[in-house]
């Protein structure tokens, strides 16, 4: 019995020297301390012992696996070494599951050699088949597997490894719609910084960095505070346009001087460049490693936890247009990284640039009127507010032209390429409660306040609530409670709040233009009696209530639209208090609407991918009519008259003064939603009055009166957009905050 036996050992102890290698090289101890388990004989076939073998790994299973190993190889390879022979390879190659195919068996004694094909299944290279492969098995109380790393993939022995190699092509562009770059692969940045001693005036650079760099002037001076005086500290990236522009304020209020030697103020390098940094980044998105949280998604689309990718926006809805497919290939390599083996790889597919129905300078113009706007009104309520939005979009065809959420960031931060202290910078962010990272144009919801009345005469009007010459007196007070059993006995016009006359005998389109609270509380209230859904109905019909579809720039609030069951909730519903709450997105697309007569157009922002005039390029988006609401002519002409003389009434309209003067007409509404704290500033416009293009709209929480706020600020996106000189921000934006006068138990608001 000895001598039968003896031939068979010796040959599995000389496979055990030549295929798996020495147990050292092995990483483990050769006499391990793991008991081996007493196997039980079995009848079961090599063919069968293969079969469950692969069954186990195609599921993951190595308790069964190594159940299925024989005793020597359980020596050399102690179970959690066996484990994790196969968890590094699966990891590489991004393991989806494995099927085999039997070609032959042969009998040597007491052994068996097994001829088989395995596909190993990759979603990063498909199936990687590894043909005519050898498998040794013993008699050990029945057939067990002498296993060794080779029995993964041929060739793979205990110090080879295996190799996955990326080549990844640049990521290509993003475009404004006149092919200006708004994200650009391999653009120049540069890089400031400061010290305190070096500045002529600490209070102006800190101005001129605030103009610059699109911050506010509080956001620089807390970076001030983190350092003395002598250190030289880095204060912003910003483009070489943009630092050309300010150069001569730098150098002379910062002492931000660029040189060419070893103490120059201004770096310059290159990267993935967002032009603007910051004028889009809600829009455009960033790119950054693979999140620790997102590492098996990415890792199941072929990346790596390593790899840069788009984390957010158009960056991220489509990254593999703008990334392309990287060539990736799988090798087993040995320990000098010499190859051994190829076994699989995929061919990459060229990377596209991605087209955007934005108008850079629009949305230039945009952010920075906000920028500008809110340091110029520090003093006053630009230190209370909590941010806002403002949205421009082409009234015939739905398209976003700009979208600028306030405050921003630079989405330079998230690159690892960043010359950014990213901890202080990610500590600053988080602290701050205007929440920067957040997308105030369709992430958060507002109480609209009077820019809801466009609606209210709408619905009123269409339903002949009120004809359009019928007379109503706006009188500063209104009683509702008889008439319609409203909670409050008696309401105040916003009018009388504010020291102002009656705005008296009124039409329904003067009262849109003056804004008269007691005429939306009237026909709110007779809509109330007659339908108490009907106002919701029309706003409905208007795309409120709903998200617009456009949610590839982040979560899309939907707004509210809760059905008064009292006339006292209706009544505040009519003027844009209550249960209401919209969007800056929405009522964009309410403004245009009213604008092109009636037609609701699908909001969008991505046109093409690829490049212009070749096979490549294709149209993602085209205007998509939602649907033609057929508007009540009647009822349309009275809501635009009362819109257009918003601005051209000097007797009522609210935002009048604020265009007096322009060089171009438009159609507006002003609002002032009432809040617990300061109020939400609103306007809606389109622009031009005689042949709409353009539909506006914009909110600043916590702030003040719509025409003191955001009016001013679309007065100066206009006045460049169209090259018009420049109007002045109001000057008592220099003075004092001076909350407005409120009164509780109602919503009492005006312009």
């Amino acid at each position: 019995m000895t001598q039968r036996l003896l031939p068979i050992y010796l040959l599995l102890l000389l496979f055990v020297m030549t295929a798996c290698d020495s147990a050292l090289t092995a990483g483990a101890p050769a006499n391990s301390s793991e008991p081996i388990a007493v196997t039980q004989v079995t009848s079961a076939q090599p063919a069968d012992v293969l079969r469950d073998f692969i069954v186990a790994w195609d599921a993951e299973d190595y308790d069964t696996m190594y159940r299925l190993i024989a005793s020597p190889s359980r020596s050399i390879y102690p179970r959690q070494v066996f484990e994790n022979r196969y968890t590094v390879a699966h990891s590489a190659i991004r393991f989806d599951g494995v099927e085999h195919a039997l070609n032959e068996v042969t009998f040597q004694g007491e052994t068996a050699v097994i001829d088989y094909n395995v596909g190993i299944q990759s979603p990063t290279f498909g199936v990687i088949e590894d043909n005519n492969r050898v498998m040794r098995m013993v008699q050990e109380g029945g057939w067990k597997v002498a296993w060794s790393p080779m029995d993964i993939f041929d060739g793979l022995s205990s110090e080879a490894r295996l190799q996955v190699s990326v080549r990844f092509p640049p990521r290509e562009n993003i475009y404004d719609r006149n092919g200006q770059v708004l994200a650009e692969q391999n653009g120049t940045v540069l890089s400031l910084y400061a010290l305190q001693q070096d500045m002529n005036n600490v209070d102006d650079c800190v101005e001129t960095l605030a103009a610059a760099t699109r911050q506010q002037a509080n956001v620089i001076r807390s970076i001030f505070a983190d350092f003395f005086v002598e250190t030289r500290f880095h204060i912003a990236e910003m483009d070489s346009e943009r630092f050309f522009q300010f150069r001569e304020a730098l150098e002379f209020n910062c002492g931000i001087v660029s040189t060419d030697d070893a103490f120059s103020n201004v770096l310059q390098y290159n990267t993935r460049r967002y032009y603007g940094h910051g004028i889009a980044s809600h829009l455009v998105g960033y790119i950054g490693r693979v999140p620790g949280d997102q590492v098996q998604v990415w890792e199941a689309r072929g990346y790596s936890e390593t790899d840069l990718v788009g984390l957010t926006g158009v960056e991220n809805a489509y990254e593999e247009e703008l990334a392309g497919r990287p060539e990736r290939f799988l090798r087993i390599v040995e320990p000098g990284g010499t190859p051994i083996r190829e076994l699989g790889g995929t061919v990459g597919t060229p990377p596209q640039p991605v087209t955007l129905t934005i108008d850079r300078d629009l949305q230039e113009y945009t952010a920075e009127a906000m920028a500008d706007a809110v340091n110029f009104a520090l003093p006053n309520w630009g230190s209370i507010t909590l941010g806002g939005a403002i949205v421009a979009m082409d009234v015939n065809t739905g398209e976003i032209l700009s979208l600028a959420s306030y405050p921003t960031f630079d989405p330079h931060i998230f690159n690892p390429d960043t010359q950014y202290n990213v901890n202080a910078i990610f500590q600053r962010l988080n602290a701050d409660q205007r929440s920067p990272l957040q997308n105030k144009a369709v992430s958060e919801q507002y109480a609209p306040g009077s820019v809801y009345k466009v609606i209210t005469t709408l619905a009123a009007a269409s339903e002949d609530i009120w004809q359009p010459d019928q007379i109503f007196n706006c009188a500063l007070e209104w009683s509702g409670q008889e008439r319609f059993g409203d909670a409050l006995e008696v309401r105040y016009d916003w009018r009388i709040l504010n020291d102002l006359d009656e705005a008296g005998e009124i039409t329904m389109t003067q009262a849109l233009t003056s804004s008269c609270n007691p005429f939306f509380w009237e026909v709110g209230a007779l809509m109330f009696q007659q339908d108490p859904d009907l106002l919701n109905q029309y706003a409905r019909l208007l795309g409120l209530g709903r998200q617009t579809g456009i949610e590839i720039i982040g979560p899309e609030a939907s707004g509210d639209l809760a059905n008064p069951a009292v006339s006292t909730q209706a009544i505040n519903n009519a003027i844009g208090q209550g249960d209401v709450s919209v969007t800056a997105l929405q009522m964009a697309q309410v403004t245009a609407l009213i604008a092109n007569g009636g037609k609701l157009y699908r909001p969008y922002f991505v046109s093409h991918v690829g490049q212009p005039d070749t096979e490549s390029y294709e149209v993602i988006n085209e205007p998509q009519l939602v649907r033609d609401l057929d508007l009540d002519p009647v009822a349309l002409a009275a809501t635009r008259k009362g819109m257009c003389d918003v601005i051209s009434d000097t007797d009522l309209g609210t935002a009048s003064g604020v265009f007096e003067g322009a060089p171009y007409t438009l159609c507006a509404k002003t609002g002032t939603a009432q809040t617990a704290g300061a109020p939400n500033a609103w306007f809606i416009a389109y622009y031009p009055a005689e042949d709409p293009q353009i539909a506006f709209a914009g909110v600043m929480a916590n702030s003040r009166e719509g025409s003191e706020v955001v009016a001013p600020m679309i007065r100066r996106i206009l006045d460049n957009y169209l090259d018009a000189p420049e109007w002045s921000f109001p000057q008592w934006w220099q003075g004092e905050y001076i909350p407005l006068p409120i009164q509780t138990e109602l919503f009492a608001e005006g312009g």
